[in-house]
């Protein structure tokens, strides 16, 4: 039986292998997007929300860099039939036309949606892999997901276009900026980033006498998280901008822990303090060695920021290319147990932030730097499309329904991307085959090596 199912794995289409994969992981996915209030006038409508929606996630999985190019890229016979199939299959009181959407189609759809629904189908997607228990192994000494938090930009104007615009005068020159501060659910050990939830930072009018900030969006953005995960047992992984009593208090109320990352800059006189308490704490260290790296960790407890008490820990490197130092203040006490996890799979893990996170969605494909739309809802719901299409993505990179067809036969996700374009736009959909595949039973398991 295993040897059955084993060959019957091997044997998907690309196309098959995608299906599959949101089926396995987020089986109410498809009908969340059925669920989807749409906002246009129901007589004039020859796309379904549930198709546009799909073609928006798919746009960004494929990478196509533009949404003038859904007309270039998915307009052929064999692309419009297999949508129309998935429709049939999941929607069958639905009719799928035969042509492919313009993308300013789907730009008018998205314009018109309120983000809190796009935001309302990643929780599903990030709610349906904690339920499910898949991300059970990559939790912080058993007990925490790690969840990393920093801001980036987005988008980037040379003349004001909304009213919600930052305004930058960057060496002389004037720039009109969007930006968001991410949340993102990081797995070290697998090198996942997983959106979870996204603040954008904007004004609120034109004329404002302070604009908003990371540090506002911030409170922000941490209500939100613990409105849509009241149970989750979360791990913060700060930068030093966070090195703050309000931020260690407001993450205190919410009843999570912290790793912020401490710098002498971020507060001289803690640093100071932190540096005098290890000279008399000569016990509270760990020497380590990992191939060529020699790892010294030490800690100290109970130290005053301002009437907030912390810890601090740091995890001192040497090798062969010279020495470095990382330290972070913390609201777990750090010990000769769990000091080095704390280090390695907490503190050093949010760096996944940056480049499994906006350094891929920059640079791989993703095209995250180009203007999907101007409209301030239509932007934000083509940024929120990409960061559920970018979970997929890693949920079909590191599953080992297609790890080793990547690895093996494709070599990089931006091929992966162009094969399985290539599938959806040259494979017909066997329905029957198809049926049977999402019948099936597949145990589908992360890559830790």
């Amino acid at each position: 039986m295993l040897n059955e199912i084993a060959s019957s794995k091997d044997c998907l289409t690309l196309t098959e292998a995608f299906i599959k994969t949101i089926d396995h992981f987020v089986p109410c996915f498809w009908s969340a997007l059925s669920k989807m209030p749409d906002p246009r006038d129901s007589n004039r409508i020859r796309y379904p929300i549930e198709e546009e929606i799909l073609i928006g996630i798919l746009t960004f999985i494929m990478k196509l860099g533009a949404r003038r190019n859904i007309k270039y890229k998915f307009n052929s016979p064999v692309f419009v039939s297999n949508i129309k199939q998935i429709g049939g299959i999941f929607y069958p009181e639905n009719k799928f036309p035969d042509t492919i959407l313009h993308g300013d189609t789907l730009n008018y759809l998205l314009s018109g949606i309120d983000p809190q629904r796009i935001h309302n189908l990643r929780k599903l997607v990030i709610r349906s892999l904690v339920r499910k228990r898949c991300l059970e192994n990559y939790r912080l000494l058993k007990r925490y997901y790690t969840i990393a938090i920093d801001g980036t930009g987005y988008l980037a104007f040379k003349k004001r276009h909304c009213e919600h615009c930052l305004k930058r005068v960057i060496k002389g020159k004037t720039f009109y900026l969007h930006q968001v501060l991410e949340a993102k659910l990081v797995l070290p050990g697998i090198g996942m980033a997983l959106s979870i939830s996204s603040e954008f930072i904007e004004n609120e009018k034109e004329d404002v006498s302070k604009q908003d900030c990371e540090l506002k969006a911030f409170y922000r953005l941490i209500k939100k998280l613990k409105s849509d995960f009241p149970q989750m047992n979360i791990c913060l992984l700060l930068d030093g901008l966070y090195a703050a009593k309000p931020v260690m208090e407001v993450i205190k109320e919410m009843g999570w822990d912290y790793l912020i990352t401490f710098k002498e800059g971020s507060g001289k006189s803690m640093f100071e303090e932190y540096e005098a308490l290890l000279k008399f704490l000569p016990n509270n260290s760990l020497e380590k060695r990992e191939g060529e790296i020699c790892h010294s960790y030490r800690w100290a407890h109970d130290m005053d920021w301002n009437g907030q008490i912390v810890h601090g820990f740091e995890d001192r490197q040497e090798t062969p290319e010279g020495k470095k130092r990382f330290v972070w203040l913390s609201s777990i006490k750090a010990d000769r147990n769990n000091v080095e996890e704390l280090s390695q799979g907490g503190g050093r893990s949010r760096w996944i932030i940056e480049n499994q996170g906006f350094n891929t969605q920059k640079n791989g494909g993703y095209a995250l730097e180009h203007a999907f739309s101007t409209n301030n809802w239509g932007m934000k719901n083509f940024y929120l499309l990409m960061q559920i299409a970018h979970i997929f993505n890693q949920l079909m990179e590191k599953g080992s329904l297609l790890r080793e067809r990547i690895r093996t036969e494709m070599g990089s996700l931006k091929v992966f991307s162009d094969w399985l374009w290539s599938s959806f736009t040259s494979i017909w959909i066997d329905v029957k085959k198809l049926c049977s595949i999402l019948k099936r039973r597949f145990q589908i398991r992360f890559n830790t090596s």
